[in-house]
């Protein structure tokens, strides 16, 4: 080369230097180009550079500011393309690919809510699972590591961080997490003598909670109630320092005495007493059979004694611990006096039976349709003369003979005679008795009279008796609901005119809509029902001459299996019975054609259709029955409103003034109302 040409070369170079960042780069046709950018702006920088790498670059609104780049060598489109990355995120920008080819270029600040940006220290996103420290103390540990355009998060239900961070303080991070996260913890298993292993595992649990109840404690403790142990996990030197704690209270609790006082909070000490007495071979009480009731002499002569007395005997099992059990009946106590051991033993028996149980709504719906025919005709005759009387007289039909002869006779008689009256009247009341259609006549024949009656009728009775009794009840505990009536039964009567002191003895009777479950709910969600449904009900006299009454009564007796919420027939019955009554006059009666005014025919039909439907729900929650409360509150008190919408409901009304509280409602967060009932929305009660 000349030195001409060399000179040349020489001023193009000062030339292209003095046009800017352009000036900088050699041509595209060139594989390597040397960088030397003196605070060019960044968007011509980045223009510069989609013409020498060949790309297609998106830049943000939101990109401001100057670069400057020096390279001492010649570099190649790739590894100029990195220098180009690396350059924006000194910069505080990332690099994004787009579906078309593009790069985006856009602020660090949110790239982690982007995809993941591209080249060697790209913006990318990794889970860190962990296996024994939790996510939220090892969240905390990286947190100051990780840049500000980073994020951390930890999800603790699966125990594991998300990072957001870019590639190369990843990497760091990672080998971090794993010298970390390892498992430096120990066990130790402590036998207890004297103390119930729950009880103990309980008090370290609290004492062992850091202060203001944040964060978790370096060591846990789990009851083994098998071997009536402790087992500790944790750092070995936190162990060494709690177990002596832990066999003080041990030895303590030796020296605590053998009595002991349970206060229960939801099971009966009565029902509960038998059953820790068989236990521990104590002779057993007798078990409670309905609740004491005072008689008002003796409620302030006698107290009730301190403990209940013994009944039975029990046969000790073996093995059983040596205790003494005792109720207090002034609380619902147990007062227990033996060892340690039996007083561990016992102690988490009644645990396991002082829970609370559940309850079960109990609805049914009796359905009785029944539908009576009845059909009457009749002819009657009255013939006398001197030489005496004849006459068909039928004393079950509506309308006898013999009264309306009676009253037509009483014409003859004198107006001030006292007869006369009482028979017209006897007349009269016949006439009205009588249903459908009666007509007669009569007239004289020579020397006598006659007379004749016709009676026809047809009644037809229908009725639709719909009853939905419904109860709630504790799981395995049994319940009545009775709707009706005590009806006097006559049980035996002296009335001789030999007797001084003639009696009757009545027995009352419940006559009405009875209904008695007791629900156990399985494992499965189904319910085992043992019910009585009884409906009776006044069917009326026996007959004229008597005042016994005939009561009809249909009793459903069973034991069923239905699931939660689901209704089921429990039973059902179709009862059809025909009457038909011939009275006549023999011989008479049987003849053709004439047979027929010489006799009465009455026809009854009935028929009844009864049918029971059960439907159990279980009420698991406090919820549950909150929601059952407000929605039948809710129900009568739009029945209230539907009745007078002018007024307000009594029972709004009663519950302000007299209860002084609100009205039951539905809690916002819990389960689905139970039976809910489809109604109009009900208005506010200071609208009414």
């Amino acid at each position: 080369m000349t030195r001409f040409t060399r000179n040349i070369g020489a001023v193009l170079a000062l030339v292209l230097a003095a046009q800017g960042p352009l000036a900088a780069m050699p041509a595209m046709a060139q594989e390597r180009q040397t960088l030397n950018v003196q605070g060019a702006d960044i968007r011509a920088f980045i223009a510069d550079m989609g013409r020498s790498t060949g790309r297609t670059f998106i830049v943000d609104p939101a990109v401001t500011g100057t670069v400057t780049v020096t390279s001492d060598r010649p570099l190649s489109r790739a590894q100029m393309f990195e220098v180009f990355l690396s350059t924006l995120r000194a910069n505080g920008l990332v690099v994004t690919p787009t579906g078309s080819g593009a790069y985006r270029i856009s602020p660090a600040q949110t790239a982690a809510q982007g995809p993941a940006t591209v080249g060697a220290e790209r913006f990318a996103t990794e889970v860190f699972q962990l296996r024994h420290i939790d996510a939220a103390s090892a969240a905390e540990t990286i947190r100051p590591l990780v840049g500000a355009q980073g994020q951390v998060l930890a999800n603790p239900g699966a125990n594991n961080v998300v990072v957001a961070d870019f590639a190369d303080n990843l990497a760091r991070i990672r080998a971090l997490v794993g010298r970390i996260d390892v498992d430096r913890s120990s066990f130790q298993i402590i036998s207890l003598n004297n103390t119930s292993a729950r009880e103990i595992a309980e008090v370290m649990q609290a004492a062992l909670a850091p202060p203001g109840g944040g964060g978790s404690s370096m060591v846990s403790v789990t009851p083994v109630l098998s071997a009536n142990a402790v087992v500790l996990r944790g750092d070995p030197a936190q162990i060494a320092r709690i177990q002596p704690l832990i066999e003080d209270l041990d030895r303590r609790a030796s020296s605590a005495g053998d009595v002991k006082v349970v206060f229960l909070q939801h099971a009966d000490a009565e029902q509960l007493l038998p059953v820790l007495q068989q236990l521990v071979g104590q002779p057993v009480s007798a078990a409670p059979t309905a609740a004491p009731r005072l008689s008002n002499s003796a409620a302030g002569a006698a107290q009730e004694p301190a403990v209940q007395a013994v009944a039975t005997s029990a046969t000790p099992p073996a093995g059983a611990p040596r205790a003494t059990i005792a109720r207090f009946p002034g609380a619902n106590a147990l007062v227990i006096a033996g060892s340690a051991d039996a007083q561990r033993t016992l102690a988490e028996v009644i645990r396991q039976l002082d829970v609370r149980r559940q309850q079960v709504l109990i609805e049914a719906i009796v359905v009785e349709l029944s539908d009576t025919a009845v059909r009457e005709l009749g002819v009657q005759w009255l013939a006398a003369g001197e030489q005496g009387f004849g006459l068909t007289n039928y004393s079950d039909r509506s309308t006898p003979l013999v009264p309306i002869a009676g009253g037509a006779a009483a014409g003859q008689l004198d107006a001030d005679d006292p007869l006369r009256e009482q028979l017209q009247n006897l007349a009269l009341n016949s006439l009205i008795g009588a249903n459908g259609f009666v007509g007669g006549g009569g007239g004289s024949w020579g020397d006598g009279l006659f007379g004749f009656i016709i009676n026809a009728a047809k009644t037809d009775q229908g009725s639709n008796l719909l009853q939905t009794p419904s109860l709630m009840t504790l799981d395995n505990a049994e319940a009545t609901i009775l709707v009706g009536q005590e009806v006097p039964v006559t049980t035996g009567e002296t009335i001789l005119n030999g007797q001084d002191n003639p009696f009757r003895t009545t027995q009352r009777q419940d006559i009405g809509v009875k209904l008695t479950v007791r629900p156990q709910i399985n494992a499965g969600g189904s319910i085992t029902l043992t019910l009585r449904q009884e409906v009776s009900s006044i069917n009326g006299v026996l007959s004229s001459s008597t005042n016994d009454l005939v009561l009809n009564k249909r009793e459903l007796e069973t034991t069923l299996v239905v699931d939660d919420g689901d209704i089921a027939v429990a039973g059902g019955l179709l009862d059809q019975n025909d009457r038909i009554s011939i009275d006549k006059i023999p011989g008479l009666g049987d003849a053709p054609v004439i047979g027929a005014l010489f006799r009465s025919n009455s026809r009854q039909r009935g028929r009844t259709n009864l049918m029971v439907f059960i439907r159990p729900t279980i009420i698991r929650t406090v919820a549950d029955s909150q929601t059952l409360a407000a929605d039948r509150w809710g129900y009568m008190r739009q029945q209230q409103v539907t009745a007078d919408p002018t007024r307000e409901p009594s029972l709004d009304e009663m519950l302000r003034d007299y209860m002084r509280t609100q009205p039951p409602a539905a809690p916002q967060v819990g389960t689905a109302p139970v039976a809910p009932v489809q109604t109009a929305p009900l208005p506010p009660a200071g609208a009414l």
